[in-house]
């Protein structure tokens, strides 16, 4: 079976009755120990039972050295060839804060399946579809366990189903079935093992996966486009050696570049954050400055696709910061790290220079997560409470006039009860409910301020009966896990009041707009952003990443549709924190542009020139340069306000931001350097060839250590030393035309 840079394997995995989950498939068979398979489990399944008429969807982060995984990018081939024993099994014994964060992430995707049968022991069955993969491309984990689980499904040996269910994540806005079931695909001929062998080949036949580019592929007979994320190059910062590469780049006809026209999009940017998000509208922002403080968060909710969104919608506040701390989107107790995270606060002090965020639904977490302070429960309406995941009382929580919802003492919103919660597709239930309810699949795209103003109504009575949530006393809540609350003890320094007016007025202005312009600026965004193509809205839909097409055996059935359902609220809520965080880091760009005046570009490819990049550096600027600080700060004296500034600073996200930084001038420097400027500049061959090779290794790097590569910058780079190696002596030029011609595509 060929490897695939996409994924590390397929799952299959199911619930006995006897000794709980157990893997029954993985494709690739021996990518996985037995101790491997026993991880998985404990990471990739629910941790709660709540009652559905949809099947979920979900993420979670393991680490590479707790995984037990293998493949060409652990092992190279002559160790293969040797013998060696390709799956491995490195459990970390004793993990610190520091190890968890820094150790290579894998990244999951679980399709969750509960179905009722009486036919089978406990009344119905429970399987588990996972996905893993090195990539952070969440789009396409979703979409390949849309097109593979609905297979598995139909081939289940214990209770097959005969039709597709609805499925809810965390990137959707109500549940929904994005393919038809193909009418030529025989169950009855295929077993689960089959088809996760088969889409496991055919994902390994597609071309290579780089950043920002548009994918047209066929999985299992379907047909769908995609666009991967942006990202810096992976290769700054990196002083490993450069090894041999690890992965031919393949790329055909069914690959789009592009370019500079599309707006870049983040590795998180695709979450709905109004959403999942809107009964918090009151806290965000106090939730932005704990990310941006390097402050431990832990995130609860009744189900694991809410859990999962809200930890990732949380941490993608502060883009354009990339987050890398350690995210847990999903953590059960089961989890190999649950011992050392659950001691944090406690045993283990949190570390000031990492930050964490974990999620979970498991109600024992508000216990044995009593050292974190910072508890914010986000509740996922669309489920009925059942065992671990119940709503206060099973009633409903305020006055019961919709239009003036009660506000709690602990700032939250109220709990209200859904209709018709037994339905596969919730009944029309108006965006903006206090309950946090989805938009109708009718018409998840509009925003209405008959829907909205409940919302309002709740988020502006919060905001002016508390200033914060630290004047609370702080409490377990055990009796609130079926409102949404936010509780923390910090000391915000951020004018959340004013901000948070500013963003409920924005809301409130476009819930006015009428449907037309919603749509029109929505696809404006999504065209954009998403980088929809021309043809996927030329029949009026709304396009998006992850828009899908008609499948080769879906017929009519399939038209086009909008993968994420997002509507103007969630527009504006994420270029409100965009801007919000732009103006934070108003004085760290001023200090880099300083710090950075004389770094050419082959300067910025030397690693070791970071060490001048220090955050002392960068808070000795901020106290002799006061301007650039935003107004939410500016009330302040310079020894509160840098408070904020120093926590952000001294910790990881710094650090990822002034990789950005880095990223982004290269990028430039290497568009608008010219050939003839650059050799009248520097005439001596040996400064002409220490030029030549900086780059040269910074490209070596990124092809050799990553998995993605970023092939746009990779053959913008190698075209420029072409021309660079002209200018050296005819000796030199060709040992560097053969380091060069090793890096092309």
């Amino acid at each position: 079976m060929p490897s695939s840079q996409w994924l590390i394997c397929l799952a299959s995995i199911r619930f006995d009755i006897d000794i709980g989950p157990v893997v029954d498939h993985v494709a690739p068979h021996d990518v996985l120990t037995e101790e491997g398979k026993r991880l998985l489990t404990q990471a990739s399944f629910p941790d709660c039972n709540p009652e559905y008429g949809h099947d979920l969807i979900f993420y979670f982060q393991m680490k590479e050295d707790s995984l037990g995984a293998s493949n060409t990018h652990r092992k190279d081939a002559e160790g293969s060839r040797n013998g060696a024993n390709t799956s491995v099994s490195t459990t970390v014994k004793d993990p610190t804060l520091r190890t968890l964060t820094s150790a290579t992430n894998i990244y999951g995707a679980t399709y969750f399946r509960q179905k009722n049968d009486a036919s089978v022991p406990r009344g119905y069955v429970q399987q588990a579809f996972v996905l893993l993969s090195r990539l952070p491309y969440l789009v396409v984990h979703e979409l390949i366990l849309r097109v593979v689980a609905p297979r598995l499904c139909q081939c289940c040996p214990f209770s097959p189903d005969t039709e597709v269910k609805p499925v809810l994540s965390a990137l959707s806005a109500v549940p929904f079935t994005a393919f038809e079931l193909d009418p030529l695909f025989n169950p009855t001929q295929w077993s689960q093992e089959g088809v996760l062998e088969r889409a496991l080949e055919e994902i390994g036949g597609w071309p290579t996966p780089h950043p920002h580019v548009q994918y047209d592929v066929t999985l299992l007979g379907q047909s769908f486009s995609f666009i991967t994320v942006t990202r810096r190059l992976q290769a700054l910062g990196v002083q490993r050696p450069v090894g041999p590469r690890r992965h031919v780049m393949n790329l055909d006809r069914r690959v789009v570049f592009l370019g500079n026209k599309h707006q870049s999009m983040c590795e998180y940017s695709m979450l709905p954050l109004y959403t999942l998000l809107n009964e918090h509208l009151s806290n965000l922002t106090r939730v932005w400055e704990l990310i941006l403080s390097h402050e431990p968060l832990f995130i609860w909710s009744n189900t694991p696709s809410m859990a999962s969104g809200a930890a990732i919608a949380v941490v993608s506040l502060i883009e354009p910061v990339v987050y890398n701390g350690l995210l847990r989107p999903y953590l059960t107790v089961q989890d190999e790290s649950f011992a050392y995270l659950s001691q944090l606060g406690k045993a283990e002090p949190f570390s000031r220079s990492d930050s964490v965020v974990v999620a979970s639904t498991n109600p024992f977490f508000f216990r044995a997560f009593d050292g974190w302070r910072n508890r914010l429960t986000v509740m996922d309406r669309l489920a009925r409470s059942s065992g671990s995941a119940k709503v206060v009382g099973g009633e409903t929580v305020g006055s019961g006039n919709d239009s003036d919802p009660a506000v709690h003492d602990d700032n939250t919103v109220p709990v209200v009860s859904r209709q018709n919660s037994g339905s596969a597709c919730p009944s029309p239930i108006p965006d903006g409910n206090p309950s946090g309810c989805i938009p109708s699949p009718v018409s998840p795209f509009v925003l209405t301020y008959e829907s909205f103003h409940p919302t309002l109504t709740a988020a502006k009575k919060s905001v002016a009966r508390s200033a914060s949530p630290s004047q609370r006393a702080h409490t377990a809540l055990p009796s609130a896990r079926g409102a949404s609350s936010f509780t923390s003890p910090f000391s915000f320094l951020v004018d959340h009041r004013t901000q948070t007016a500013v963003l409920l007025r924005r809301l409130e202005q476009a819930s006015h707009l009428n449907a037309e312009a919603q749509l029109a600026m929505l696809n404006m965004h999504n065209l954009d952003a998403c980088g929809c193509s021309d043809d996927n809205v030329a029949d009026g839909s709304e396009g998006g990443v992850g828009a899908v097409g008609s499948g080769d055996h879906g017929g009519g059935a399939n038209n086009l549709r909008q993968f994420f359902q997002h509507n103007i609220a969630d527009d504006i809520v994420r270029k409100f924190f965009v801007t919000l965080t732009q103006e934070f880091l108003m004085p760290v760009r001023a200090w880099f542009q300083v710090a950075t005046s004389n770094f050419n570009l082959f300067h910025l490819c030397d690693p070791a020139i970071y060490a001048a990049l220090s955050s002392e550096s960068f808070l000795q600027f901020l106290k002799n340069s006061r301007e650039g600080i935003p107004s939410f700060l500016s009330h302040h004296p310079y020894k509160k306000y840098s408070g904020m500034y120093k926590r952000f600073a001294r910790g990881c996200l710094f650090q990822s931001f002034l990789l950005k930084l880095v990223d982004t001038k290269i990028r430039r420097e290497l568009e608008e350097l010219q050939l003839d400027v650059w050799a009248a500049e520097y005439t001596t061959e040996r400064e002409r060839v220490e030029m030549i090779v900086s780059l040269l290794k910074l490209v070596e790097r990124e092809v050799a250590h990553s998995l993605d590569p970023d092939v746009v910058f990779v053959t913008s780079a190698v075209s420029l030393l072409v021309g660079m190696a002209t200018y050296v002596s005819e000796s030199l030029r060709d040992e560097l035309m053969a380091a060069i011609s090793r890096l092309k595509p």
